[in-house]
């Protein structure tokens, strides 16, 4: 996750947790991560079905969909029963190595897990990517977390890194979507970690597009893979000028000169010296999210982070 913030954590309640058996007998109750992210507190300590993008990765492990950007919104993810995430972050994190001693209870609710052939196979997913994106619809309960006002905002927190989000504990991955496709781009990342070519700590994000970006570039990015389906075919097979078209808003009546640093099916890097004081790197990718959205098999590619970075 790359948004921290410093917040007092929920604890897990341990008292007079429900038992599995009483979980087990509660139907979910289907819902769009849209309508969670409008009233969260309608659906608190509820068990729901949930379609959406897990993405997994260093401080993240989350569910959401760029369709509908949330400020103040976020879902945290762990697994019922006594399985821990094998997820990095603070804090404590969950290592994976190790079997919890009891099944997992927050706020007074005991979550089973159904530990089948589908889950396994999920874990395995996310333990062959390092850093990942996977469709899923999970059967979890739903906690809302603490609603929290800052500065004039209304934000969910009390769960998952420094405290981040409301949280969905997994009781069934009820399905996933394979990952068989070499042109299209799994991250989660979305171009963040790629080197920026001169010293880190002097950055200027100037743009991120990834599945749980609050800011609404996923929509933008939905509405580039329409004018694509809609005849603008140059997104389908020109990465360099789909990087240099996402330039020119920020940077008006410059010619940015671009060269590329790093190729392969899904993803392109392309670097330009800005003056003689900066560089200004731009990752062009196919995202695997996007291909839910394309009209047919065709991904378009997008500028998928641009960042600027002083040089000496």
């Amino acid at each position: 996750m790359k948004r921290s913030l410093h917040l007092a954590f929920v604890l897990f309640a341990t008292a007079s947790p429900l038992s599995a058996q009483e979980s087990a007998a509660t139907s979910p109750r289907d819902v769009t991560y849209c309508e969670l992210s409008r009233d969260p507190a309608a659906y608190n300590h509820q068990l729901v079905r949930l379609t959406a993008f897990v993405t997994h990765g260093f401080e993240d492990f989350q569910i959401s969909e760029p369709a509908c950007p949330t400020q103040g919104f976020s879902i945290w993810l762990m697994y019922g029963g006594k399985t821990e995430s094998n997820t990095a972050y603070c804090c404590p994190g969950e290592s994976g190595r190790d079997k919890r001693r009891d099944p997992l209870a927050v706020e007074g609710v005991q979550v089973p897990l159904v530990d089948d052939q589908q889950f396994q196979q999920f874990v395995e997913l996310l333990k062959k990517e390092r850093d990942t994106t996977i469709r899923a619809t999970v059967v979890a309960w739903f906690f809302s977390g603490t609603k929290v006002p800052v500065e004039g905002s209304t934000l969910w927190r009390g769960f998952g890194h420094m405290g981040c989000c409301s949280l969905l504990v997994i009781e069934h991955i009820e399905l996933f979507e394979p990952h068989t496709r070499n042109d299209l781009d799994y991250t989660a990342e979305a171009g963040w970690y790629e080197d920026a070519g001169c010293k880190w700590g002097t950055e200027r994000d100037r743009r991120h597009v990834s599945v749980d970006n609050w800011q609404g570039e996923g929509k933008k990015a939905i509405a580039e893979q329409e004018a694509a389906d809609a005849g603008q075919a140059w997104q389908f097979n020109d990465p360099q000028r789909v990087a240099i078209e996402s330039l020119k808003p920020l940077y008006s009546g410059q010619v940015p000169v671009l060269k590329s640093v790093k190729k392969t099916p899904a993803r392109e890097v392309f670097q330009w010296a800005h003056g003689k004081k900066s560089v200004v790197t731009v990752v062009v990718t196919r995202p695997y999210w996007l291909s839910f959205y394309a009209a047919s098999n065709s991904v378009a590619w997008v500028s998928t982070m641009i960042k600027e970075v002083g040089c000496e």
